[in-house]
């Protein structure tokens, strides 16, 4: 009797026991889990950050430099062309008599009509080395997207878009879910990061952006009118989408989406281990307190 009184509290203590550890286990894990996700979602958001930085730094002004190049060079041949004389130099013939100095005027003449011909046949050729193509290469977002799809062909559940609320390239334009996150951060929130999860094809996602803020007066080059844009740019995306961007304005969000599901399955597999250890021992523990209880009730008169 005094052993079933014993298991009637006991058991219900171990159970309130095993039950308040697994719940603090389980939601601890689900935490960390959920902490690895985003701490995933920021390393690739550095990363974009970083191949935007390169793209800013190394690749666009080597176009820049490489037409520098070619511009000093033109400069630099026109000046001879202009050095170049137009007419016999009479100077150097004093010395010549008769029909030797004739013939030698006539054939610096000629040798000058042959230079002029010549000139005017490459006038207009030095601008035609010049690089005035539009490489979207050399444009951050492109660059950051494109590399981000090579890392796709791996990882197709991850995501990186730079979603834009007017974008020059139809493929960044935001989606309606996008489209609320950006204005978000228009609304004046002085949010710099905003984390969230939605359900897609492939599952639940953790979802993590950035505001994208134009903060250089170099953007407005190509994206205030459409005049003042590269001509190559009208050519390749049109002249109606991408313009009348300001300074300070928030244009976009930089968005990486995460699969969540891989660590939430491992957090699930880790508690299912902890609470089968833990029911093992609490079980250990029942066994030898009954043990305990009943060789304690019997040791008594």
């Amino acid at each position: 009797m005094k052993l079933l009184k014993f298991n009637l509290i006991f058991i219900p203590f171990l159970a309130l026991c095993l039950g308040t550890v697994g719940y603090i286990a389980r939601e601890m894990l689900l935490r960390d889990a959920r902490e690895h996700v985003i701490q995933n979602a920021r390393i690739i958001m550095e990363t974009m950050l970083s191949s935007r930085t390169y793209t800013t730094k190394q690749v666009a002004p080597l176009l820049q430099q490489k037409n520098f190049k070619l511009q000093t060079a033109i400069a630099e041949f026109r000046k001879t062309m202009a050095e170049i004389p137009k007419a016999p130099d009479l100077a150097a013939a004093k010395d010549i008599k008769g029909n030797a100095k004739k013939s030698f005027l006539l054939g610096q003449q000629q040798a000058l009509d042959a230079e002029q011909q010549f000139l005017v046949s490459v006038k207009g050729r030095p601008e035609e080395l010049l690089d005035n193509e539009f490489h979207p290469q050399s444009v951050p977002a492109f660059a950051a997207t494109e590399i981000f799809g090579y890392l796709r062909e791996k990882f197709p559940d991850y995501f990186y878009k730079e979603s834009t609320l007017n974008p020059t390239n139809p493929r960044n334009r935001a989606t309606d879910w996008e489209s609320d996150v950006v204005n978000q951060f228009r609304a004046g929130s002085t949010l710099a990061e905003f984390i969230g999860t939605r359900e897609a094809s492939t599952g639940t996602t953790l979802f993590l952006a950035r505001p994208i803020k134009v903060n250089n007066v170099s953007c407005l080059e190509c994206h205030s009118t459409p005049d003042k844009a590269p001509a190559e740019m009208i050519k390749l995306y049109g002249g109606d989408n991408g313009f009348g961007w300001k300074l300070d304005d928030v244009i976009g969000a930089q968005i990486v989406s995460v699969p969540v599901s891989v660590p939430v399955r491992m957090a699930e597999n880790a508690f299912r281990v902890i609470i089968a250890w833990l029911a093992g021992a609490f079980g250990g523990i029942l066994l030898v307190a009954n043990i305990a209880v009943a060789i304690v009730a019997r040791s008594r008169p």
